[in-house]
């Protein structure tokens, strides 16, 4: 393998050329409807749009407010090089929307991962502008985002989408792609992940996009370390790490940025939430090429799960050029974006109740939840899983929980799931 091919996302979801996400968006709208939608009804070359876009530009139109917001984010957005070929209005904007659902993710090259995260290649120049975040925060927006997310699954899921799933350029089995998501694990596609076939020119077995996306390692790979030591906590999550924070307050200023995590909002002001103030937080950004399934932190008990809707592309607003500001906004995501709680009651006592929060940012971003109120877990054991979007995830733990992270967790480091990070203080450090 090639070493100066594998640029590590370090939890990014698009690459830092403005030049690039301009042109991406404007390579979308002059694209001819894809071919491979299942639901020929519901997305047809023979209509301008689908119908669930044409739904979001009525929106649009018919709501006073969001007509001039969205009008203003094209004037509000930082043009790079005027010499490009832009999208400059949202009917443009939704011309691209409706290209990308009709199309699996392809893989964008070692420099240029915007392909993997398509929609949200388009609207992050938006993202980072005043009136942008007054769009997508908007819940009209947002439950008409989840309504175009319906429409892209269904295809998604289908088998029409392993056209990606190839060896041809710019599909996930091309051999730069190959290379670049086997370099970091170190050994080859095929020997580390869960594959159905030994062939890439049979998609390696996998059924759709979505099953390749949710694909799962083999057991040899993630191992759990001194499984029976109770005092150890492990990574739910293949994930670099963003932060971790004391002292949590239950509200704070999350969208001015140094005040980061607000408990009750995380928690959408749950019973538990007061159990966890001035507590403990991890979080984690799992990258788009990587793992994506959660996993038990610790042995115990599920006490509560449950799934909070939330938005998809909102961020903190800031002056920084790069334009993948969600990815900059991982705290603050965690407490207006589709997320996921499941609070685990830890057979150690020192630990306690605890939470692994997932947070859905971005496309489809569903968060599946596949345990249940009462059920035993060991470490290591299945949680659920992200689908289809990009990812953040968070540990919340009780202030009376003694936590030391090992040395090796630290802000921008890549955690491996099932990796020892916490140790419970005046237990075992062994690691």
């Amino acid at each position: 393998m090639s070493p100066s091919l594998y640029v590590p996302s370090h939890g990014r979801w698009v690459v830092n050329k403005p030049a690039v996400l301009d042109g991406w968006t404007y390579g979308q709208r002059t694209l001819p409807r894809a071919q491979q939608p299942r639901d020929k009804k519901a997305i047809s070359n023979d209509r301008k749009l689908a119908p669930v876009i044409e739904e979001f530009q009525q929106l649009i139109e018919d709501d006073p407010e969001l007509f001039m917001h969205f009008h203003r984010m094209f004037d509000e957005v930082q043009r790079q090089n005027s010499e490009l070929n832009h999208v400059y209005s949202y009917k443009e904007l939704m011309v691209a929307l409706d290209r990308i659902i009709t199309q699996a993710p392809r893989f964008g090259g070692a420099s240029n991962l915007v392909m993997g995260v398509p929609m949200y290649a388009v609207l992050a120049p938006f993202c980072n502008t005043p009136s942008g975040y007054s769009v997508f925060t908007n819940p009209k927006v947002n439950a008409q985002l989840h309504k175009i997310f319906d429409v892209w699954t269904e295809f998604l899921v289908s088998p029409e989408s392993c056209y990606v799933l190839s060896t041809n350029e710019q599909c996930w089995f091309s051999p730069m792609a190959l290379d670049v998501m086997s370099q970091r694990l170190g050994t080859s596609f095929y020997d580390a992940w869960v594959c159905r076939d030994s062939d890439p020119n049979k998609h390696y077995g996998f059924t759709s996009w979505d099953d390749f996306f949710t694909r799962r390692f083999r057991p040899q790979m993630r191992e759990v370390l001194d499984p029976d030591n109770p005092n150890l906590i492990t990574a739910a999550c293949e994930a670099y790490v963003h932060t971790i924070q004391s002292n949590v307050r239950a509200l704070d200023k999350f969208w001015i940025k140094g005040h980061t995590y607000s408990l009750s909002h995380i928690f959408n002001h749950d019973p538990f939430t007061p159990l966890f103030v001035g507590g403990t937080v991890y979080q984690g950004i799992l990258s788009s090429l990587d793992y994506h399934h959660w996993h038990s932190p610790v042995d115990g008990i599920v006490r509560k799960t449950c799934l909070i809707p939330g938005t998809y592309y909102a961020a903190r607003l800031d002056s920084d050029p790069d334009p993948d500001v969600v990815s900059r906004s991982q705290d603050f995501v965690t407490a207006v974006a589709a997320r996921a709680l499941i609070f685990i009651e830890s057979d150690n006592p020192v630990i306690g109740l605890m939470c692994f929060v997932a947070v859905g940012l971005g496309e489809v971003s569903t968060c599946e939840i596949t345990v249940k109120e009462g059920d035993r877990l060991k470490k290591g054991d299945d949680l659920g899983s992200f689908h289809f979007g990009g990812s953040t995830h968070c540990l919340v733990f009780r202030p009376q929980t003694p936590l030391k992270p090992f040395p090796h967790v630290q802000p921008g480091t890549v955690q491996n799931v099932n990796s020892n990070i916490f140790y419970i203080e005046g237990g075992s450090e062994k690691n």
